[in-house]
């Protein structure tokens, strides 16, 4: 049997959520139950890193796995569960941007 791909992408976190809840711990899912609205609700990434530079509000770069309802548009997307599979500390990146 062919093992599953992984749905990629990338998404930069702060000390906490933007709705304020805790940053969950690598593999840990996320689920969104409401409707997915691009910038206003729903688990939001972008699928290259450089993208996701505008949107951080925090020094953690995450690779994440994607899943469930996804909506994309232009450089981001939404979608209704995502987790993190790796975290960097990326500042020289923001500064670079």
């Amino acid at each position: 049997m062919k093992p599953m791909k992984k749905n990629l992408a990338w998404h930069f976190v702060g000390k906490t959520l933007r709705d304020g809840r805790p940053v969950p711990k690598d593999g840990e899912w996320l689920e969104y139950n409401g409707p997915l609205v691009m910038c206003q609700s729903g688990l939001h990434f972008s699928r290259e890193p450089f993208d996701a530079l505008g949107y951080a509000p925090g020094n953690t770069l995450c690779l994440v796995e994607i899943g469930g309802e996804i909506v994309e548009g232009g450089d981001k997307g939404v979608c209704s569960r995502r987790r993190i599979i790796a975290r960097m500390d990326a500042p020289e990146l923001l500064r670079y941007f």
